[in-house]
């Protein structure tokens, strides 16, 4: 019901998960770390996500500049992002140590070209109690993409996110519409851990989280947790038919 990886402590391209080597039926995604040069490549048959966490970088599509992507790090600087529709061409020329995660669902190429700049990103802050985060909104539902949604959570220290227990996995609507999901983590500071549990009637999966891990999450509820004194960052995408999010809660909680 759901994968738990760690991301490689290499430099280059990292192709991570895909439909064809995960339990999701449209979400990829794929890492790119490089201190210089340039990295070329093309979205073939996938709307993607280009979003910075760290450094700076030019991205150009075609032979022209689309803009400057910069951030010191997830936890202290909102992002930066691109969206580009299926088979474009791109290029990142890289000034400094940099990390771009890449998110991608295959589509039909009618969406349009965005240099997503962080005064454009809506962000809110949520829940209460020990469940305080800041949610970034950097692909929302209102953003012309297919199928895809994309947005970055950062829980206060010690905090729960993703609750109370909520999940999307069955086209009920208005109440609820499926949509599978899958979260990038960050530690902050990096020894620290968190806990992710994915769950429904069938299946219950509890995983220990590090610094840069994935977790896949086709299905089920899953809050997600940070020990005291730390801050647990995730990047979060979800793909389905309709992109609507409407989140059904756990009736327990």
């Amino acid at each position: 019901m759901a994968i738990h990886l760690k991301v490689e402590d290499k430099n280059g391209y990292q192709e991570i998960l895909t439909p064809e080597n995960s339990d999701l039926k449209l979400l990829s995604f794929s890492i790119i770390r490089q201190q210089d040069g340039i990295f070329k490549g093309n979205t073939e048959k996938e709307e993607k996500v280009f979003i910075i966490t760290e450094g700076k970088c030019n991205f150009y599509v075609g032979k022209n500049l689309l803009g400057i992507m910069k951030r010191k790090n997830v936890f202290e600087e909102p992002p930066v992002a691109v969206y580009l529709p299926p088979y474009y061409e791109y290029k990142i020329e890289f000034e400094k140590k940099t990390e771009i995660c890449i998110v991608g669902c295959k589509g039909k190429g009618i969406g349009k070209v965005k240099f997503i700049n962080s005064k454009d990103i809506k962000f809110r802050r949520v829940g209460e109690e020990t469940y305080f985060r800041n949610i970034t909104d950097i692909i929302p539902e209102t953003f012309p993409a297919e199928k895809i949604i994309v947005g970055e959570t950062i829980n206060d220290p010690g905090n729960w996110s993703s609750y109370p227990p909520h999940k999307h996995d069955k086209d009920n609507p208005p109440d609820e519409y499926s949509l599978e999901e899958l979260y990038f983590f960050k530690i902050y500071p990096q020894n620290g851990f968190g806990v992710i549990r994915i769950f429904d009637e069938s299946q219950d999966n509890l995983f220990l989280i590090k610094n840069n891990e994935v977790v896949t999450i086709p299905k089920g509820y899953h809050p997600v947790g940070v020990v005291p004194k730390h801050q647990i960052y995730y990047l979060w995408a979800l793909a389905g038919e309709k992109r609507i999010l409407k989140p059904n809660f756990h009736p327990n909680f």
